[in-house]
């Protein structure tokens, strides 16, 4: 099975993108079905963002199907406005499976015993809606607005590109491709059903088959998928059959925020609106934590092992408000050495990474994480900051740190707070922690990865008919 390599070249090897089936020399027609796209700044939205500029700029003709709203003071995305379909769901979940309501644990008394009985009937509300209503996901109600709004564009691919999650985008595109005759390809930027984050949706027996059913259905139409490392796309071949390659993330040469001045962190630190002596060894961790998953808690007791040593370091988690960061502190003996500051704009994100002797990536410590590469590592190697990623030893994210010497790997209190001591102790003796070398970053830039993405489109929009049978992998 083909690894798209960081060092392909556009048309080496074939063609690059040309549409080989009508002999006029012109690009293919490309269209990318994405839920999350720029304006929005999610991590999610890069991945299609990248793939829409960079086929354009190969020249292909390219269209963009999203349920992201427009909005003018949004970041750029070089890609012209009219180029991109903008669907609204057809309406609006009405709370269903929102959080439940403050309180909703406790047994009230007397004349709250009603209020009480409501609100457990609202929580099944949303566990039923969830569960029945929301197949694939909260975005199934943005599936039939999607296909009548291109439909009515009258323009028609050569090939489909859906980016998942949420994978309702997967829906669309399969059904575009049904009736418009194009083939089209699933993108995974993180697995399904059988993923290990396949936790939002399907928590009852039923829906989780229904959920595997439909995934190996839709996939049976797919051309092939694409996902972003070589143990997700195992999963992928060996479950559903399906010919799959791989192309990673990378790091984006213009980022959305400023760049990152990696020579003098301690400098940045009142830019990124942090309260931390220039003195104290700074640890960052930017984006969303999951409990037992993506949990600080090894860091932070790594941080109360270090005794008076503690007093020279000091960790900044920033990202959604979800209580996870929150609550580990609050557990912690370590408290006043953490700064928490719920989620922040992805301006403020860059200036935090910049500011930062050590950027934290907090992974889940088990084997089935393997094949996880969150989008954050690359926003990290761009910061060129020492990498210190707890989590297992093993895996895609753990082999390039080691690899690139990028930083350490580690998962235990103790051998977490040895290395904090070490790094302390650098930055006391030589006012700081070197920067990673600019050649740690070779081969990992995004457009290393879209030449031969493209070439696999090309490859796609060049086959004859629309696939309706399961393929095994080469």
């Amino acid at each position: 099975m083909e690894l798209v390599r960081a060092d392909a070249e556009p048309g080496a090897g074939g063609t690059a993108g040309p549409h080989p089936a009508d002999g006029s020399g012109r690009r293919g027609r490309l269209l990318i079905v994405a839920h999350c796209f720029p304006p929005s700044e999610l991590v999610g939205a890069r991945r299609p963002a990248a793939l829409a500029r960079f086929a354009r700029a190969a020249g292909w003709d390219v269209r963009v199907l999203t349920g992201t709203p427009a909005d003018p003071a949004g970041p750029d995305d070089d890609l012209p406005e009219e180029l991109v379909v903008r669907a609204a769901p057809v309406f609006r979940w009405p709370g269903v499976g929102g959080p439940a309501p403050a309180g909703a644990g406790t047994t009230p008394t007397g004349p709250t015993r009603f209020a009480a009985a409501r609100a457990t009937a609202r929580r099944v509300a949303r566990g039923v809606g969830r569960e029945v209503l929301m197949v694939p996901d909260s975005d199934a109600n943005w599936i039939p607005s999607a296909v009548r709004r291109f439909l009515r564009t009258g323009w028609r691919p050569d090939v489909i590109v859906a980016s998942g999650p949420p994978f309702s985008g997967f829906v669309v595109a399969a059904t575009l491709g049904r009736k418009l005759r194009a083939p089209w390809v699933a993108d995974y930027r993180d697995l399904w059903t059988v993923g290990n984050e396949y936790w939002v949706h399907g928590q009852t027996a039923p829906r989780r088959r229904a959920d595997h059913w439909l995934e190996h259905r839709l996939l049976r139409s797919a051309a092939l998928a694409v996902t972003i490392s070589e143990p997700l796309a195992r999963t992928l071949r060996s479950t559903f059959g399906v010919e799959t390659h791989v192309v990673m993330n990378g790091i984006d040469r213009r980022p959305s925020g400023p760049p990152a001045r990696a020579a003098e962190p301690a400098a940045t630190r009142g830019a990124a609106g942090l309260d931390v002596p220039e003195s104290a060894l700074l640890l960052a961790h930017t984006g969303v934590l999951y409990p037992g998953r993506r949990d600080p808690g090894p860091l932070l007791d790594a941080l109360a092992l270090l005794g008076d040593d503690a007093r020279n370091v000091h960790l900044v988690l920033a990202g959604v408000d979800n209580g996870v960061a929150r609550d580990a502190v609050a557990r912690s003996t370590v408290a006043d050495l953490v700064t928490t500051t719920g989620q922040v704009p992805v301006e403020r994100s860059w200036r935090i990474q910049a500011a930062a002797d050590v950027l934290v990536l907090l992974m889940w410590d088990d084997p089935m994480d393997a094949g996880t590469v969150p989008g954050k590592l690359f926003d990290y190697l761009r910061a060129r900051r020492p990498i210190l990623v707890v989590g297992h030893p093993d895996g895609v994210v753990a082999d390039l740190v080691r690899s690139r010497n990028a930083g350490v790997v580690l998962s235990g209190a103790p051998e977490i707070a040895e290395q904090l001591r070490a790094w302390s102790a650098q930055k006391r003796r030589d006012g700081g922690v070197p920067a990673l070398p600019e050649s740690t970053l070779d081969g990992l830039y995004r457009d290393d990865q879209m030449a031969g993405y493209l070439r696999l489109l090309s490859g796609v929009a060049s086959r004859p008919g629309v696939v309706t049978r399961p393929r095994t992998g080469a």
